[in-house]
């Protein structure tokens, strides 16, 4: 799939740009894509002043999503030439690593004055060995290293707001075993898997060293940063494959206030930082919420017709965390368990509703707002939980005739015939495990 930038397209075909969670080989990076950046020594005393936001990425690019990683940084570059003078309000805050070996640096994102090119001019952060060591390779797909990062970026950026933005693969939770009735899916590195049992769910791949991050890695990593900064972090995005769930959102609770991210898969082009960063650098003011709600429309303008970034069947939605955990996690207690008391009955009607549910590339979950619509039950708790639904859900964007039933909320749910994953029951997998009515429903739904 061709990068959205005509500019690259002229490169050549070693720029063409699979799904971001589909290889892609045989990468061949223009020269004009190589750093230009000065490298700069990092000066404490006189780090964000005056700054409304500081935004943190874990750009994990040592894989087969290279190229775009250097896209995507020289749109955050043209974003924030946009406005220059008010883009001295925002830190955006870049852990790069690429494939070359020796190529992994901290950025400080400037306005490029030409808009998007073909080359990085921003500053290069000397962290003096926080989280850099001296052979200037990280292992990108290490929690440790993300906990160095974070430590250092919400140490060394104050701002009245701030994100974190996990760039890479992903691929879900991790429920465990899969049914044997879905006997082919991909991996996180997009190669076919035949096995019945699934490779662990994870994001943050790094291919130099095999290592990839877990969702129960972002507890120490958030943990770190609402120390530093003596509050949650405003939003945790990741533009990913496949890690809006309301699991991931109940992982980060009490420390992040807003989730983005993707239902299905995400197209190589992934979010378009010229638009939303511009809009940002536009309007420094802008609460999480208005950001969020920005990163959720650019994201859906981009791939309709007319947008700047190419791919199909895209979703992206942002949730409020708080707003899950006390108004929808309580309503869906209450459904699961009406569920179950009647699960004699209301099997066959349940099973044929979540069959024709819309799903996404993880076939063993379903969107709950779909299955809602789908289930013909007289549920007295039905209602309650579309309405907990839609007052956790602030924004939400889907395009492509394969996802035409998504309503921005992903769950576990199985097949009946499927096989329960053990992990789902296990809360130092996934922390969602407590909450216990859903994972209970689940177990009776497909015992067998």
């Amino acid at each position: 799939m061709l990068m959205k930038k005509t500019v690259l397209a002229a490169a050549g075909a070693s720029l063409l740009a699979a799904a971001a969670c589909s290889p892609r080989t045989n990468i061949n990076v223009a020269p004009g894509l190589a750093n230009r950046g000065a490298v700069t020594t990092f000066n404490r005393a006189t780090a964000g002043t005056g700054k409304k936001w500081t935004i943190l990425m874990h750009l994990a690019g040592d894989n087969n999503l290279y190229s775009a990683a250097l896209d995507d940084i020289n749109e955050m570059e043209a974003g924030l030439a946009k406005n220059p003078q008010a883009a001295e309000m925002i830190d955006f805050i870049v852990l790069f690593d690429g494939l070359p070996k020796g190529d992994s640096k901290i950025y400080r994102i400037l306005p490029d004055k030409n808009g998007y090119d073909r080359n990085i001019i921003s500053e290069v952060i000397d962290d003096k060995g926080a989280v850099i060591p001296p052979s200037k390779e990280i292992d990108s797909g290490s929690a440790e290293v993300m906990n160095k990062f974070i430590d250092f970026g919400t140490k060394n950026f104050k701002s009245q707001y701030n994100g974190f933005v996990i760039w890479n693969h992903g691929s879900g939770i991790d429920p465990g075993r899969r049914g044997s009735d879905n006997s082919s899916f991909f991996d996180v590195t997009g190669l076919m898997n035949t096995e019945a049992s699934a490779p662990s769910k994870s994001f943050a791949s790094d291919d130099q060293s095999g290592n990839h991050m877990q969702l129960s890695d972002l507890n120490p990593a958030l943990a770190i940063a609402n120390k530093n900064l003596g509050k949650r972090m405003d939003f945790l995005d990741f533009d990913t494959c496949l890690m809006q769930y309301v699991e991931t959102a109940y992982q980060v609770k009490g420390q992040v206030n807003i989730l983005v991210a993707s239902e299905e898969l995400e197209p190589g082009d992934g979010q378009d930082y010229e638009a939303y960063l511009g809009a940002l650098a536009q309007n420094p003011n802008m609460n999480p919420v208005q950001l969020t709600s920005a990163i959720v429309d650019t994201f859906g303008a981009s791939y309709r017709p007319g947008g700047s970034q190419r791919g199909r069947d895209i979703t992206l939605s942002a949730i409020d965390v708080d707003k899950m955990v006390t108004n929808f996690v309580p309503a869906l207690n209450a459904f699961a368990g009406e569920l179950k008391a009647n699960l004699g009955a209301n099997k066959a009607a349940i099973s044929d509703a979540r069959n024709r549910t819309q799903t996404f590339y993880n076939r063993d979950s379903i969107d709950l707002g779909d299955f809602l619509k789908k289930l013909s039950l007289p549920l007295s708790t039905a209602a309650p939980l579309q309405q907990a639904m839609d007052s956790m859900l602030i924004r939400e964007t889907h395009y492509g005739s394969g996802v035409e039933g998504a309503t921005g909320v992903q769950i576990y749910m199985p097949r009946s015939t499927m096989s329960y994953g053990g992990n789902y029951s296990n809360p130092a997998k996934v922390r969602f495990a407590e909450t216990g009515a859903w994972p209970d429903f689940l177990q009776a739904f497909t015992s067998r």
